[in-house]
């Protein structure tokens, strides 16, 4: 079997080029990673999807609309299914999203209305599914859903520590991502898992002028990085 994908989290056109020197294989672009990331600007993610297509990565958009908690209003809801209709329109591989309910649980009619306007072979779940603990239950909700992939930590603040949960999110038939905390070093117990790719920021801090009104601290993607984690992947055998 093929070893896992290296996806890169990026939230620029220059976060785009820098995952594709550094050998990942796709980028999940977002905005606003302080808060977990959300829904990007549709201008600039075609012009970020642009580049990752020059450059032949994979592009994946995380649709989120605020920071905070997985559990949306009716109009927030409504927003969120027409941004995975749009940039799936646009031409993206998928997008990454998820709803949870008032009870911590998956929203399954949430799961629904996407499979019926997208289809589910165009959605990855995202980390919604830690916060509801990653149980047995969830897993078989999002099985039963029509759920393919997941991004997930198996409900850990680190994805190597919920290697065991992510191993049987694999075994259920989930093509998962691994993401959470990954280092080079997780690499091999994230394969053995069985994991279809390897998410992770691969980020360094941007040293420019400070900001008078706000904060102006922010990131990019590290070249070195991104190198160090697919170097880390291809010096693994998939079991």
């Amino acid at each position: 079997m093929a070893l896992p994908c290296v996806e890169v989290v990026a939230s620029t056109p220059e976060d785009v080029l820098a995952a594709a020197k550094g050998g990942a294989h796709r980028v999940e672009f977002c905005s606003h990673l302080a808060s977990g990331g959300l829904t990007p600007g549709r201008e600039l993610a075609m012009l970020a999807f642009e580049q990752a297509r020059s450059a032949g990565l994979g592009f994946r958009v995380l649709v989120r609309p605020r920071e905070g908690n997985f559990v949306y209003s009716a109009i927030e809801k409504k927003a969120m299914l027409r941004e995975a209709e749009g940039f799936l329109a646009l031409g993206v591989d998928r997008v990454v999203t998820g709803s949870l309910t008032s009870n911590g649980e998956i929203d399954v009619p949430f799961l629904k209305s996407l499979r019926d306007s997208v289809g589910m072979d165009r959605v990855v779940f995202h980390r919604a599914i830690d916060e509801a603990g990653a149980s047995p239950l969830c897993i078989q909700q999002l099985c039963d859903a029509g759920a393919e992939g997941v991004l997930s930590s198996g409900g850990m603040p680190k994805a190597v520590d919920g290697a065991n949960t992510i191993q049987k999110m694999c075994a259920s038939g989930l093509s998962v991502v691994a993401g959470a905390g990954v280092l080079p070093e997780h690499v091999p117990a994230l394969v053995e898992a069985g994991v279809e790719g390897i998410h992770a920021s691969c980020r360094k801090l941007v040293v420019g002028h400070p900001g008078r009104l706000f904060d102006a601290t922010r990131s990019s993607v590290c070249v070195e990085a991104v190198q160090a984690l697919v170097n880390s992947v291809r010096r693994v055998d998939r079991p």
